[in-house]
């Protein structure tokens, strides 16, 4: 017949102390992760193999349109708005739009 374990005594494992413990400081609280501006801002002249482009290249550069679109949308509303190059920006962006759409359909 197998004999029981003995029981691992409390104070061993209270005692316990990693050896390295982590330091919160200013520097690194909330940031996950810092990205390199280009990261941000992908546009297709940015890829790097130009017509071919990563499936990280190509999100980044979709999620880059909606977004300068949304900031041109809202321009409209400015009242220092250049308007007719505001509509052009738009129409551009929604062609370009398009276009990357039909990547992700390849």
């Amino acid at each position: 017949m197998p004999r029981a374990r003995k029981r691992v005594p409390n104070e061993t494992i209270s005692g316990y102390k990693p050896l390295f413990l982590p330091t919160p400081n200013e520097a690194n609280e909330g940031k996950v992760c810092e990205f390199v501006p280009k990261e941000v801002d992908m546009m297709p002249g940015d890829w790097r193999d130009p017509g071919n482009p990563s499936p990280y290249e190509l999100r980044t550069t979709i999620q880059t349109c909606k977004r300068v679109w949304q900031l041109n949308k809202d321009a409209l509303s400015h009242p220092d708005c250049d308007i007719e190059a505001t509509q052009y920006n738009i129409k551009v962006l929604e062609k370009l739009y398009i276009q990357l759409m039909d990547y992700l359909v390849e």
